[in-house]
């Protein structure tokens, strides 16, 4: 059996309730569902591209649906997010709200409501860009109508919005614009909000939305040693679910075993413990295996798939990375340029992680090779 390697989808963020979730061991999106429970109204996620944010964010939703509103708001999947302006996010968000509230959830929804968020492109239609001429109504005051509408014919009341996408937004007058505009919601609405690195860190790091909020940042794994156990066998367990039957299908039972044993052990280690670029090197690897009609990739399509990651954090660096990042390591970063330190946080080349309680920045495993070679002239 040859095995589409594609279906693994490595970019593609799971669905609240999708049956291929698998809890990661820090607990992800069930300790946001806590935080918010427990009356932490406003929560910001942030953490490198591929951790799991949008999904654990979806799990979060999924979690929290049964005790008020829980509205996901992926804003990235319709918008431009370096375009973004902040009327149009708070259009979006009342969209999204009403199309859970009335088509999720039975609500009753006011047809003036949703004629006028149809008018303005954000329901119905996911593809319309920009919001029609003539909306009788401001987009804040329409999105506080929204609100009170869905609190008022829920039997939950409390409303809950976990907004993804907005880690894409680029560092600005733009980005305070939006934050700003999120922070004039009522004190009533809970607030999950994934950010980009550079609300985490330096001088708007002190208040990004709104006062009393709390950032949580979503780690890579721990995947080396003893204490990396967990997070190895994690990601192969992710892998089992992700391939269900067609993992049967594709070899004798010995042979599922050595090649877990062995390359998916390799990809997990070589991974830093990003799931993203876990699924990536498996999935490139299988597309090698597959050229030369193997069913399951070896330890030399794991090492061309290798090759292609390095080559992608080999692109990401620009000049003076090289001594940053070996000056930063071991240290928690602070020293780092700032926007340098968000650039290469963001990309994973530089990873935190907890040293006896302590953040402390790691280089990735297949980007030291890349800045060995530099370092070294190979």
């Amino acid at each position: 059996m040859s095995y589409d390697w594609r279906a693994l989808a490595p970019h593609r963020p799971l669905e609240p309730g999708a049956q291929e979730y698998l809890a990661p061991p820090s607990g992800g999106g069930e300790e946001i569902a806590r935080w918010i429970r427990a009356g932490g109204a406003t929560l910001l996620v942030g953490g490198p591209t591929g951790v799991g944010k949008s999904t654990e964010l979806a799990h979060a939703a999924g979690l929290l649906q049964e005790d008020r509103v829980a509205c996901l708001v992926p804003l990235d999947r319709w918008e431009n997010m370096r375009r973004l302006t902040a009327d149009r996010l708070l259009l979006r968000i009342a969209g999204r709200l009403v199309s859970v509230a009335g088509e999720g959830l039975g609500l009753p929804i006011s047809r003036d409501l949703q004629e006028t968020l149809v008018k303005a492109g954000v329901l119905g239609s996911q593809t319309v860009q920009e919001p029609a001429a003539g909306l009788v109504t401001t987009a804040p005051a329409l999105l506080r109508s929204t609100l009170n509408e869905v609190a008022r014919t829920s039997p939950q009341g409390r409303v809950t919005l976990l907004l993804d996408g907005l880690e894409k937004v680029p560092p600005g007058p733009g980005a305070l614009e939006l934050f700003d505009a999120l922070g004039s919601l009522p004190e009533s609405v809970d607030l999950v909000v994934v950010v980009p690195w550079h609300v985490a860190f330096g001088p708007q790091s002190e208040l990004a939305v709104r006062p009393g909020e709390h950032f949580k940042a979503l780690r890579a794994l721990e995947i080396e040693g003893a204490a990396g156990e967990p997070g190895r066998s994690f990601l192969k367990d992710l892998l089992r679910r992700r391939l269900g039957d067609a993992l049967v299908d594709m070899s004798p039972l010995a042979e599922r075993e050595k090649w877990f044993a062995t390359v998916v052990d390799a990809a997990a280690e070589q991974s830093g413990g990003i799931v993203r670029t876990f699924l990536q090197l498996i999935a490139g690897a299988g597309t090698y295996a597959r050229l030369r009609d193997a069913a399951l990739p070896d330890e030399t399509d794991l090492a061309d798939a290798m090759a292609d990651q390095q080559d992608s954090f080999r692109r990401a660096l620009l000049q003076g990375d090289t001594t940053a990042i070996l000056a930063a390591e071991g240290t928690d970063g602070r020293e780092l340029d700032l926007g340098q330190k968000v650039r290469l946080m963001a990309h994973g080349v530089l990873l935190e992680r907890l040293r006896n309680r302590l953040p402390t920045l790691e280089v990735h495993p297949l980007a030291r090779a890349t800045v060995s070679r530099v370092q070294t002239g190979a």
